[in-house]
């Protein structure tokens, strides 16, 4: 298949590196001035979690870079790899030039889709979740990859996400068909939104691991999110990965916490896909003030999620020092 990647950053560069491999014509779209830096290939070290891999692979990605969209229907799907609060944008640069090109959006949604589907119909796109991760340093990707999640904004599993999961399975990435996909959207949005915080708070990883009431506060806090998504209208018990949270046994919670501090000390995958969480000030104080602004308009009480407001404050202040 024929697709264009929207720029280079960490998802976008993973699954491009997957699909290109597997013997995709892959291109990147690129700001201007940066097809030349990526001339020469960019190096990968990609802890690769796809089915029967498990191992780490190093090597340099001979990605296909340009700098301007080339003619319409040069390709049958576009991924777009971004920050949720800047798609819209980013839809209204690409789109106008896409042909009659599908969409894969690879973000996460807070808020609908009134504002995309102006955009782009709802017939030519799906919304995808990555299970991929990690954070560029010295110029090389160090990263992980296991799967990916695909399904319409809403409604059953539609023709155009069955077509974009062929493309992912044809690269041997394990991938997770939804249907009403803004509601897995929305848990999803609602856990990492307390997980954020909660490291935030706790100024570290290692700071939140050793700290047995930090560990419980995590689950309290994805309980509070959870319930501002229950009142939104998403079942709850569809959804494995809100399990943890829910639950009324002390034991159990215990046991969740034990294995939540085991799997970001010891697996590989975890750490790599949560080395970016203290690198977007600006993301996760989205994704906190989203989660606190909706409790609030749904009457949802979320002590423990207000307690971390100074912290995630703190956090954003020194990331807007930092881009001044």
């Amino acid at each position: 298949m024929r697709v264009l990647v929207v720029g280079t950053g960490v998802v976008g560069t993973i699954y491009g590196y997957a699909l290109a491999a597997s013997g995709h014509q892959v291109v990147h779209l690129v700001r201007s001035g940066r097809a030349a830096a990526l001339r020469n290939g960019l190096a990968v070290d990609l802890f690769d979690k796809r089915e029967g891999r498990g191992r780490a692979v190093r090597e340099l990605y001979k990605l296909v870079a340009v700098e301007a969209l080339p003619p319409a229907d040069a390709f049958e799907l576009i991924i777009v790899p971004t920050k949720h609060y800047a798609l819209a944008q980013a839809l209204e640069e690409v789109v106008p030039r896409a042909g009659s090109a599908d969409f894969l959006l690879l973000t996460q949604n807070w808020r609908g889709t009134a504002e995309i589907d102006s955009i782009l119909p709802r017939s030519r796109y799906v919304y995808g979740d990555a299970k991929a991760g990690g954070t560029f340093s010295d110029g090389a990707l160090i990263a992980a990859l296991k799967a990916i999640d695909i399904g319409p904004a809403e409604g059953e599993v539609s023709a155009l996400a069955k077509k974009v999961a062929g493309l992912f399975t044809s690269a041997d990435i394990t991938t997770n068909l939804h249907s009403d996909m803004l509601h897995y959207l929305w848990v999803q949005y609602a856990t990492t939104g307390a997980g954020w915080a909660a490291f935030i708070h706790a100024g570290s990883f290692e700071g939140l691991m050793t700290n047995r009431q930090a560990r419980g506060d995590v689950f309290k806090a994805g309980r509070e999110c959870l319930e501002v998504v229950t009142r939104r209208g998403v079942v709850l018990r569809q959804y494995p990965d809100a399990a943890p949270f829910l639950t009324n046994s002390a034991l159990r919670m215990q046991i969740y916490s034990w294995m939540m501090a085991r799997r970001f000390r010891y697996d590989e995958y975890t750490k790599r896909c949560s080395a970016h969480a203290f690198g977007d000030p600006v993301e996760v104080k989205t994704f906190y003030d989203d989660l606190v602004a909706t409790g609030h308009e749904l009457g949802v009480s979320m002590p423990v999620i207000h307690s971390y407001a100074e912290s995630i404050e703190r956090f954003a202040a020194r990331g807007v020092r930092a881009i001044g």
